[in-house]
């Protein structure tokens, strides 16, 4: 399904490239093109502040790319065919809400993967979700959106790996 965001030029240059994140930036910026977030924003800009909130490159990489299966039409064999490795797939495979999946269930699944990697990202990803300025006018759906599902996923996460340390 990734083909058919490029040329065949475009394409075959993405797999031909060996830098990861210029890969996963180029791929993102072509799939969230006409994608907002909650805030009326482009939603790239919420990947790249994911992004920011992690400091490993292999995070990075993830972290760009950590909505991509979930939100769109794009598969894991897809972003193997082009260059990723069991590392970055493995990362996406926790991080990637499955269709069904209770949003409790899903931080517990995280958890219990025990991938720091992907535990590390989630709390990027909940950072920027919890930050409500980024809404214009929040409601009280927003509010309660983020004191009832993502502060206690946040707490949860991070209780686990401070456990670990």
């Amino acid at each position: 399904m990734l083909k058919k965001y490029f040329t065949e030029e475009e394409y075959n240059s993405l797999k031909e490239n060996k830098e990861l994140i210029y890969k996963s930036l180029e791929i993102v910026t072509r799939l969230f093109n006409d994608k907002c977030d909650k805030g009326g924003f482009p939603y790239v800009i919420h990947l790249l502040k994911v992004y920011e909130g992690v400091s490993n490159y292999l995070e990075k990489v993830c972290a760009l790319l950590h909505d991509v299966v979930e939100d769109t039409d794009v598969t894991y064999d897809d972003l193997m065919e082009i260059g990723y490795n069991s590392d970055v797939i493995d990362i996406l495979k926790v991080l990637t809400k499955l269709k069904g999946e209770d949003y409790r269930d899903y931080i517990d699944r995280i958890i219990a993967s025990g991938n720091v990697h992907a535990m590390n990202i989630k709390l990027s990803d909940l950072r920027h979700n919890m930050d409500l300025g980024r809404i214009k006018n929040p409601t009280a759906n927003d509010y309660e959106r983020v004191s009832k599902r993502y502060e206690p996923a946040y707490q949860k996460i991070l209780n686990k790996l401070e456990q670990e340390k």
